[in-house]
């Protein structure tokens, strides 16, 4: 026996066909069809239509053989990529040197005839092949060979449309992908926004009953521009991460400060927390440094942060952080109101979330912590709710 030799331009031929994406899928119809008419054209008992892999010869359609793949060391298919001949025939196995103690002429399926057409692609290589194979020895008339060939190309035809209909899958895919991608930086932006803007039309409001000292009501007007600075900036920062994500880079992480973010964060807050008399503090510690995607933690912090402040009035809101071996806690704790078992139950529900009113009638979706805990497990953590 003679096995095929490997082609020098194998690697590239190889790529070739795992681009199709074809190999171990089931059998198809279209496929089936190829190898029933080949047969049945060629007045043969076995049929294939075979992809060359790197060590094996596997079937994606078969007619008369029960195994789903041959040794490619053995393969009559793997000396029919080799061949410079449109058509590789072998009239007896017996009398041919290199196949006449093969496995597959000596044992079943006792292969005395074979015919095989490559299936060359449009980038001029070789594939796989279709073939017949009889356990007779015999001939093709040259209208079966001719058959043979136009199969030979319609295979090809249907492997490029499998191609095509997986990548039009995937378009289609990426497509749904950043149409929720656009619905849910479009439901991040209205929910971050609410808030802050509740607090200066609040301030507005104030000033407008003229129930404020002068000096109070500039002082008041003054942090509503603060606000205003701090809601564009969240809009800059929210319209760049979209802008991201719809291009498809992901998150980029970096070296973060934790005590400097969190400090940064409760600036943000000073006026929603002074509105219900709140006190903020930062217990983070002082050399605590991880490696996150920023924007993504200012969204984490900002939501739970606004939910103690929205469910908390003359009390506290802490922010604690610290490293425990390869992991880092955070916790955003308040004296507010808590909250049942039944609440509790269904704050990261999805499909049922819902919004409680805070202790000032603060009215909001229930999307932020949805939206918190998709931020915390994109970056590889975890969120849990404790209350008393």
């Amino acid at each position: 026996m003679v096995p095929p030799q490997i082609p020098s331009d194998d690697n590239r031929r190889l790529k070739e066909l795992y681009r199709y994406e074809v190999l171990d899928t089931s059998y198809e119809d279209e496929f089936n069809d190829v190898v029933q008419l080949a047969a049945t054209i060629c007045n043969t008992p076995i049929a294939l239509v075979s992809l060359i892999d790197q060590k094996r010869q596997w079937f994606k359609a078969k007619l008369g053989i029960e195994a789903n793949e041959f040794p490619r060391e053995i393969s009559f298919c793997g000396h029919t990529i080799n061949s410079d001949a449109a058509v590789f025939e072998i009239t007896d196995a017996t009398t041919d040197e290199r196949f006449l103690d093969n496995p597959l002429v000596v044992d079943s399926p006792y292969i005395r005839f074979y015919t095989g057409v490559p299936l060359i692609n449009n980038n001029g290589y070789k594939v796989g092949t279709i073939s017949v194979m009889d356990t007779q020895p015999r001939t093709l008339n040259s209208v079966q060979v001719y058959t043979l060939q136009t199969l030979a190309r319609q295979v090809v035809k249907l492997l490029d449309q499998n191609l095509l209909n997986k990548q039009l899958e995937q378009q289609q895919e990426k497509l749904q992908q950043q149409m929720e991608m656009q619905n849910r930086i479009l439901s991040i932006i209205a929910h971050d926004v609410r808030n802050p803007i509740g607090a200066v039309k609040s301030i507005i409001e104030l000033n407008a009953k003229k129930i404020l000292s002068q000096h109070d009501s500039v002082e008041l007007m003054n942090m509503a521009g603060k606000q205003i600075d701090g809601t564009v900036e969240l809009l800059n920062n929210l319209v760049d991460w979209g802008s991201m994500q719809m291009r498809g880079q992901g998150f980029e992480k970096e070296k973060v400060h934790m005590r400097t973010l969190v400090s940064n964060m409760f600036k943000s807050f000073e006026i929603m927390a002074s509105l219900k008399s709140n006190i903020m503090v930062n217990l983070v510690d002082e050399d605590l440094f991880i490696k996150s995607e920023i924007n993504a933690m200012r969204f984490i912090l900002r939501n739970l942060i606004s939910n103690a402040n929205k469910f908390t009035k003359e009390g506290v809101i802490t922010v604690y952080a610290h490293k425990e071996e390869n992991q880092v806690m955070m916790s955003v704790s308040d004296t507010g109101v808590g909250m049942t078992e039944e609440i509790k139950s269904k704050l990261f529900d999805g499909e049922h979330y819902q919004s409680t009113t805070g202790t000032g009638n603060e009215k909001g979706s229930g999307l932020g912590l949805i939206l918190t805990k998709d931020f915390i497990q994109i970056l590889g953590g975890t969120i849990k709710v404790e209350s008393a």
